[in-house]
């Protein structure tokens, strides 16, 4: 299944599909599949996959989200690669599917080329990647005590990333949550509205299942301007 999603981002044409795909052969197979068609999709659209800037996963089970992570890691890499992100949330999936990879691309970027930034030492998920000017941060989580203590450490830990990338959260444009099922929308946001005040943007939250830890209760994602 492929949904399309059009809409205009800073004056730029950004296209997100979501896939599916039958769960069959192993969960690293069907994420395989799952990706070739959304990269089909977005050919299709007339947008390049070299212009991907986000993906997210969502799987049924912690131990899915690894092996559907891996393999993505190893199908979007080099210029494919993107702003990353992945959950297990087995309510959001039909049927007996197993995967669901949303894919973010921006048309043909008349400014600068992408971008992509890593973590010191590099891990799953890029620190970010930068294309057309525009600044796009993986999700970011803790592992601290609650979400008193998550909440900001995330919201520090966004701010060096967006300096890194020459903005901050003046200019953010998407601030995206994602919250463990057992945690208090209320309270995440107000811890939120506490550690990042006077953001230029709509908060967006949604719950899911987990991460690729139990201690992890929120994940964070920031979609920014160039200062």
């Amino acid at each position: 299944m492929i949904v399309s999603e059009y809409s205009t981002f800073e004056g730029r044409s950004l296209l997100r599909i979501s896939a599916t795909s039958p769960a069959q052969g192993s969960v690293g197979e069907e994420t395989a599949r799952t990706l070739e068609s959304a990269l089909a999709a977005i050919r299709d659209a007339g947008f390049s996959p070299e212009n991907i800037v986000r993906s997210r996963l969502f799987t049924r089970d912690r131990q899915s989200r690894q092996e559907a992570s891996d393999a993505r890691r190893a199908l979007l890499a080099g210029p494919l690669r993107g702003a990353s992100s992945s959950f297990f949330d087995p309510d959001r999936l039909p049927g007996e599917t197993r995967v669901q990879l949303d894919l973010e691309a921006l048309a043909s970027a008349s400014g600068p080329a992408k971008r992509i930034v890593e973590y010191d030492p590099p891990i799953a998920p890029p620190k970010f990647v930068t294309l057309d000017g525009l600044v796009f941060l993986s999700g970011i989580t803790d592992i601290g005590p609650g979400l008193t203590v998550q909440v900001p450490a995330i919201a520090a830990a966004i701010r060096a990333s967006l300096a890194a990338a020459g903005t901050d959260l003046s200019r953010a444009r998407r601030v995206a949550v994602f919250l463990a099922l057992e945690e208090s929308p209320q309270e995440a946001l107000a811890l939120i509205g506490q550690a990042m005040p006077g953001l230029p943007c709509p908060v967006t939250l949604t719950r899911v299942g987990g991460y690729s830890a139990p201690e992890k209760r929120i994940e964070i994602e920031v979609t920014a301007a160039p200062a």
